[in-house]
């Protein structure tokens, strides 16, 4: 989680604490974050308004559980480390990570494959530019045919 949320949910959890001891609650009640009058919230009452937001926003309907795809694809996507991504989900071994969002990680491969698209000495490679296809002269280069004198034993 980034700071900024983290403050904030540091800040909620303070006030929720304050308020459950003003209420004679104890501090049993300071885990409970998200509640309504001091109960904890409904299991599927955060994805109602999840969706209410989304409506709001004019964004497509999706499912909450979305947001962490969006989260993990997005730390990858911008260079995290997929260990950092794998205890950030709380998946259980890095291979499950990978499985799943491995085509974000960036590859610093890919560049190289690109550089084979801007050759710009391939003989054929605007034909249909040309009246009539110019053949390739290849001439045979024996001199890198030639073997190379060996070092015999005991010569320096």
């Amino acid at each position: 989680m980034s700071e900024q949320p983290q403050t904030a949910f540091k800040a909620l959890s303070l006030q929720r604490q304050k308020e459950a001891l003003k209420e004679g609650r104890g501090t049993d009640a300071r885990d409970i974050v998200f509640h309504r009058n001091g109960q904890p919230m409904e299991k599927n009452y955060i994805g109602r308004v999840f969706k209410r937001i989304l409506k709001k926003a004019e964004i497509r309907d999706m499912k909450l559980h979305n947001t962490r795809h969006t989260f993990a694809s997005q730390l990858l996507s911008k260079g995290a480390s997929p260990v950092y991504v794998k205890e950030q989900l709380g998946h259980t071994s890095i291979q499950m990570t990978v499985d799943i969002y491995g085509k974000w990680i960036p590859s610093p491969n890919r560049d190289k494959v690109s550089r084979l698209d801007v050759v710009q000495s391939a003989p054929y490679m605007h034909p249909a530019k040309n009246e009539k296809a110019q053949p390739l002269e290849i001439t045979p280069s024996f001199i890198h045919m030639v073997p190379k004198p060996r070092l015999e034993l005991g010569q320096a």
